[in-house]
């Protein structure tokens, strides 16, 4: 069964009210209820098994409406009202409707939890076969600081994940690309993240290979510019919307996510994301923040998300040691790599991976032992472990 509830409230207070009540047992998802398509698509989304639906008697057709959409295109969802003061005759009109319960918000602060606990427990059975299917396939590149650049970080990666993968398919998504760039790549691809947020409309295989051309054989790029508002209520689930539907198509879907947008990425994606590459430089004040970004991370993500942190511009004769930095952060590093300047900025400069240039280089080296490790020799053992499991 998911974790997730979706919530449909307009009234702030409301909303508060269910956060408060509600948020230390399951991940809330708020959603306003102006948009039938945007609830209907966050719940397939989603999974969630509970859908509550606030109710407001001077506008007691909306939520009506609400019921009746989410009933339609996901019949396996459980409804639950929530409402500041209700009549009798509304009361019976929402159950009709489908609801298997009402809160009151003025009187069941103390039992919402019992109540629909209860409901999600009827509905887990019922969701069954039919939840979706959650695919460990999300991966974000992000730093501890701006100055980090997990732009040349992310174009390498992906490129090797690719050319260690060549029977998968991998999409790689700048969010604070520049124009006609993803990481330092050229891209000439029309079609933009913004874009597909935007348009509302399912996201199918033949659309997204009709509109992004391939990088290199599997591997496609994808750009967009988003603030910190698409990341926030409404913008934000259909961010979720459109992130979910991408990971469906494709076997590895890497997130390049800028310093200060983090949380607000993690708070969009939740429990979806499986791996986060975190980069630092090997400073004190940067490896400090490292320590609190994978302590708040864990409060959105679930515990088979893997965070790894990757030292970038590692020197072995560094006044800060290896060890320091281990100490503080209560973890060993998953990576180290060189700065290897010229070889750097050739690789940018030429808009290639530092893998194709002529020289080799550690960097390159590194990457590579790193991704084989932790991406293609662990899902391969995971592969093996799933089949024995099934032919016992």
């Amino acid at each position: 069964m998911s974790d997730t509830i979706i919530c449909v409230a307009d009234d702030v207070g409301v909303r508060v009210w269910l956060e408060r009540v509600l948020e230390s047992d399951w991940n809330l998802e708020l959603v306003s209820s102006s948009d039938l398509s945007r609830v209907s698509r966050l719940v397939q989304a989603t999974g969630a098994a509970v859908v509550i639906v606030a109710i407001d008697e001077n506008e007691a057709s909306r939520a009506l409406k609400v019921f009746s959409a989410v009933q339609k295109s996901c019949p396996e969802a459980h409804l639950v009202g929530v409402s500041q003061r209700i009549s009798q005759d509304l009361l019976l009109n929402i159950m009709r409707a489908g609801a298997r319960d009402c809160l009151i918000t003025g009187v069941d602060a103390d039992s919402a939890r019992e109540r629909v606990a209860k409901v999600a427990s009827v509905a887990a059975p019922a969701r069954g076969a039919s939840s979706r299917e959650i695919k460990s396939n999300i991966t974000i590149v992000t730093a501890a600081s701006a100055v980090v650049d997990t732009r040349f970080f992310g174009q390498n990666f992906v490129h090797e994940l690719s050319e260690s993968q060549k029977d998968k398919s991998i999409l790689a998504l700048d969010s604070g690309s520049d124009p006609n760039r993803t990481f330092y790549f050229d891209n000439l691809n029309r079609l933009t993240l913004n874009d597909l947020v935007s348009r509302g409309d399912n996201v199918d295989r033949n659309f997204v290979e009709t509109a992004l051309e391939e990088f290199s054989p599997g591997l496609r790029l994808l750009s967009g510019q988003l603030d910190s508002k698409a990341l926030e209520g409404d913008a934000g689930a259909d961010l979720y919307i459109t992130i979910t539907q991408l990971a469906s198509l494709f076997d590895h879907l890497v997130i390049r996510v800028e310093a200060g947008h983090l949380e607000g990425w993690l708070r969009a994606l939740g429990s979806d994301v499986s791996n986060i590459m975190l980069l630092t430089h090997p400073a004190v004040d940067q490896i400090q923040s490292s320590d609190d970004i994978i302590k708040y991370a864990s409060d959105w993500v679930s515990d088979r998300c893997r965070v790894f942190v990757v030292v970038d511009g590692f020197e072995k004769k560094s006044n800060l040691s290896l060890s320091d930095a281990e100490k503080t952060l209560g973890r060993s590093c998953d990576l180290l790599i060189p700065i290897e300047w010229r070889y750097r900025l050739d690789a940018i400069n030429a808009g290639i991976p530092i893998s194709l240039l002529p020289a080799k280089t550690q960097y390159e080296k590194c990457l590579r032992s790193f991704v084989r490790k932790q991406f293609i020799e662990k899902e391969k053992g995971l592969s093996s472990l799933i089949l024995k499991r099934a032919s016992a």
